[in-house]
């Protein structure tokens, strides 16, 4: 279960969490943020500067940020303008950013770019190849005047350009090929018709037809161009000769110690006297990797025979040490503070089993996220110790198996505490490189302390099922692709056991890019789950139920503090939960080369009883404080600094509710955490 958006559960391993190096210069910057809030929290936000200041955010994620001359002395002159004449086909800012000279832009309040000539005249020839690889080879650029304003130490730059004519691909002609259709062949290439013609792409385009037959095990393919210009036409065939496929005659395995040939042909998707696939050969890669006993993995064909149609793979590895011990600490909103220590051996008994045990420990730095020096806390809110044994490829399958065990101790939900003992085994699937699919069976002893109305112990016999689909082109810092989730539970019923209820939370994320450096991901995920049998009356145990609100769901709002209330006005999470959130991600100007970013984000959500509980009302987000109720759907927007490390960014985030009720004493939450949100 994900911890942001359900209280309690089994957290998810992820190494996102690991940090083992926090740089002096995160400790200073979040210790002047903190004096900073600790300062602003004497004021309150009227909504007239609340606007104010997200729209200013906002402005500053779309901007791009004009750099200055890297050579700045005091008898240089500033570039005042930058005038270009004769362009027709290019608009002036797609000219500029070819250029390294840059004219004052709306940040240049204090570093103005200065003038230099042997930048100009570089300037004028990246103007002129651009013109050139873009099909217009007559196309001249001159500077035309350079006119000096000695009052303020300035240029006037102006440029004259003559496109001349532009020469295009007026036909493309493809081979046939009873292999690949010719729609497949033209996905790719860079020289389709209408398209501007460039010689130095034919090269290129040939590269991605051979690859084409080279993934389907041509490895002899011929491919050959043919170009006929007509004036400021080009007709462009392509000939091809696919050959024989080639089969793998023998494969060579070198660079292993302690872990035997066997294990690692086990891994391996292609086999001797089977035709040659890359597709095959990079997942046979892929699962190398995955053991955790590799840190290279090189494959190379060798002894190419085109004639006799086969050829040999060497496959080099680098092992990494069997044995590890791990340390680190992080920091959260959910799990506060963490430091956990790990030990594991990837290959137990040279059998390629995995044994991995770890304990970790969160505390509470500022109580009730006020950050202030009276309100220090180092209140244990979450340890738990786990132990694991994986055993890869049982029965000669795919299929991975893992036993384990844990203990938790769960305080993150006050004033309630929750303590389970599990035993469990997983089942587990990589079908592709993309997706992967768990079962599990659970046997957990739990005890809650603190609680109204509730069980203070039950046993729980339940099964889990979680498929996934990652798209991700980055874990840490994902910029694009998406990752699809979908978790289930049945506890209780034919299982047995005391608790009795199933649970349904599928998850949406996604990630596009913005220009060269920014990022719009959003995320949907929402949940139910309902007891069922002799649970009917009692509900769903506390730990089964959502909870949201906090840094890493709704920002904006007190740590798990949305949704159903008790008899004591405390929150008692809900059956049903919506969780959306919406985040623009940007470098910040003049300090991103040094991995620091910016974003502006939208966070949405809430959760009920059940589905009879949700109205249309719940969603009007324009009413007065007084009319707000428990089960309104809560919003909040703000933004926040990013500082990238090698295990993902340190996360600062600002958040202000714009749905509040009367008993909200406050107008904005700080939220600090490692990685990002999702």
């Amino acid at each position: 279960m994900d911890r942001a958006c359900h209280g309690y559960g089994r957290p998810v391993h992820q190494s996102l969490i690991v940090l083992y190096l926090v740089p002096l210069s995160y400790i200073t910057i979040s210790m002047g943020i903190m004096s900073i809030v600790m300062v602003w929290n004497k004021s309150r936000f009227s909504p007239v500067r609340l606007k104010t200041v997200f729209l200013a955010v906002i402005v500053l994620a779309v901007l791009s940020v004009p750099l200055s001359a890297d050579d700045f002395g005091a008898d240089l002159p500033t570039v005042k303008k930058i005038v270009i004449l004769g362009n027709r086909s290019f608009e002036d800012k797609v000219l500029k950013k070819r250029m390294r000279t840059r004219e004052a832009g709306f940040f240049s309040f204090f570093r103005k770019p200065s003038f230099r000539r042997d930048f100009l005249r570089r300037d004028i020839e990246a103007v002129r190849t651009f013109y050139n690889i873009n099909g217009f080879f007559d196309a001249s650029v001159s500077l035309e005047s350079l006119d000096r304003d000695e009052s303020d130490n300035s240029v006037s730059i102006r440029i004259m350009i003559n496109e001349g004519v532009q020469t295009t691909v007026r036909t493309l002609s493809l081979g046939r090929s009873s292999l690949i259709d010719d729609s497949e062949l033209r996905k790719g290439l860079k020289l389709t018709e209408d398209k501007p013609y460039n010689p130095n792409l034919l090269d290129v385009d040939k590269y991605t037809i051979f690859s084409k037959f080279f993934e389907r095990g041509y490895l002899g393919a011929m491919v050959s161009c043919e170009t006929v210009v007509d004036s400021a036409r080009v007709d462009i065939s392509w000939e091809m000769a696919p050959g024989n496929p080639i089969k793998i005659k023998d494969i060579f395995i070198s660079g292993n110690g302690s872990v035997v040939e066997r294990l690692i042909r086990r891994e391996l998707r292609v086999r001797s006297g089977e035709y040659f696939n890359l597709a095959k050969i990079v997942e046979s890669k892929q699962n190398l990797y995955s053991t955790g006993c590799f840190t290279s993995v090189e494959v190379e064909p060798r002894a190419l025979d085109i004639e006799k149609g086969s050829v040999d793979l060497h496959l080099q590895v680098r092992e990494r040490k069997m044995g590890y011990v791990e340390t680190g600490f992080g920091v959260g909103n959910v799990h506060a503070n963490r430091v956990f220590a790990e030990w594991g051996q990837r290959n137990v008994l040279g059998r390629g089993y995995a044994l991995n045990t770890r304990s970790e420990f969160a505390f509470s730095l500022f109580r009730e996220g006020d950050y202030s020096i009276d309100r220090m806390d180092l209140e244990n809110k979450f340890e738990r110790h786990e132990m694991e044994l994986a055993f890869p490829h049982i029965l000669s399958t795919w299929n991975t198996f893992i036993i384990g065990a844990f203990y938790e101790r769960d305080a993150t939900v006050e004033p309630i505490v929750v303590e389970a003992v599990s035993f469990n085994g997983t089942v587990s699937r990589r079908f592709s490189r993309h997706t992967s699919f768990l079962l599990g069976y659970f046997y957990e002893k739990v005890r809650r302390e603190a609680v109204v109305d509730e069980k203070e112990k039950s046993r729980r016999r339940s099964i889990d099922a979680t498929f996934r689909r990652d798209t991700r082109d980055f874990y840490f810092n994902p910029r694009r692709g998406h990752y699809i989730t979908f978790e289930s539970r049945i506890a209780g019923g034919i299982l047995g056991g005391e608790d009795n209820y199933y649970s349904i939370i599928p998850s949406y994320q996604e990630y596009r890019t913005m220009g060269e450096s920014t990022t719009i991901a959003y995320r949907i995920r929402v949940g139910y789950a309902r007891a069922f049998g002799d649970s009917r009356e009692a509900g769903l145990p506390v730990e089964s139920r959502f909870f949201l609100g906090g840094g890493n769901s709704v920002r904006g709002y007190e740590e798990n503090s949305l949704g159903p209330v008790g008899s004591t006005g405390e929150s008692k999470g809900g059956n049903v939960m919506v969780l959306t959130n919406l985040e623009l991600r940007f470098p910040i100007p003049y300090i991103s080369k040094y991995n620091f970013g910016g974003a502006a984000f939208i966070d949405a959500g809430n959760s009920w009883n059940g589905f009879d509980d949700i109205s249309m009302h719940d969603f009007n987000l324009f009413r007065e404080e007084a009319e707000v109720m428990p089960d309104d759907l809560r919003v909040s927007i703000g933004f926040g600094i990013r500082y990238y490390t090698p295990v993902g960014p340190i996360r600062i985030d600002l958040g202000f509710p714009v749905v509040r009720s009367v008993d909200m004493d406050f107008d904005y939450r700080l939220h600090i955490s490692l990685g990002q949100i999702f």
